[in-house]
């Protein structure tokens, strides 16, 4: 990828400088693309960022972030080519992003607390848009139905108010197996790979943003849950922080 992605390196820093290295337009509209970015581009079953680039005396609203290929498309509204080439600063709207991290981070916590309490059941998908958050869960077990959302919520409590830490490493696709043995699916041994882990529980690859520890998620609440068959769906939401 052409683009150094800054938000992975924290997730509250919400101000940087960039170089505008080329423009275009595709069947979303005008983009930009930089030599480096703190906003988030759409994927992982979390929403893109949004904010500003100010150069000079012009102010570039961005409103949507993804990622096309080896590009980082950052869309705008208007064409921005005579920009090409000069510098920038990065504004991310602060509270859309720290949202998205929660939300995200409370989908990875509702995952690892159902597989603890109930490992017939597995996660196989998240949304974390705001508003439609759910993760999805896949059993083989004649026994699926046998479960208390009640005891899931209770447990997602006692965690967060022990405050675990969320700890985020790099590592290549060949270590994989080692942190993650039940993968369902390979990643190039190659590759460069980003886990995820909350205090102990079992790591997860992931590319989203994520909250510092688990005080930022009081107020998670699993609004509703349906199973159909060996398929389950965990509905939740969160509300505003401390």
């Amino acid at each position: 990828m052409n683009t150094k992605l800054q938000y992975f390196e924290n997730t509250y820093k919400f101000n940087n400088s960039a170089a505008i290295q080329a423009a275009g337009r595709d069947n979303l509209g005008y983009f930009l693309t930089l030599d480096q970015t703190i906003l988030y581009p759409q994927g992982g079953g979390q929403p893109s960022d949004s904010g500003t680039i100010e150069a000079g005396d012009v102010s570039i609203p961005i409103h949507l972030v993804k990622s096309v290929g080896s590009d980082v498309r950052h869309y705008t509204d208007n064409d921005y080519s005579h920009m090409v080439g000069t510098k920038g600063q990065c504004t991310v709207d602060h509270e859309k992003r720290l949202m998205h991290a929660r939300l995200h981070t409370s989908g990875h916590l509702i995952s690892n607390v159902v597989e603890m309490l109930y490992p017939h059941w597995r996660a196989i998908k998240g949304h974390h848009f705001p508003e439609q958050c759910y993760v999805e869960f896949s059993s083989n077990s004649l026994s699926s139905k046998e479960m208390s959302i009640e005891s899931v919520q209770n447990e997602l409590a006692s965690l967060i108010e022990q405050d675990f830490v969320i700890i985020q490493q790099q590592i290549i696709g060949s270590q994989l197996k080692e942190f993650c043995p039940d993968l369902p699916y390979s990643i190039p041994v190659d590759q460069q790979v980003r886990l995820v882990s909350i205090g102990d529980l079992p790591f997860s690859p992931c590319g989203g943003t994520h909250v510092k520890s688990l005080k930022e998620l009081v107020g998670l609440e699993i609004t509703k849950h349906k199973i159909k068959g060996s398929s389950m769906k965990i509905y939740y939401a969160i509300g505003s922080p401390l």
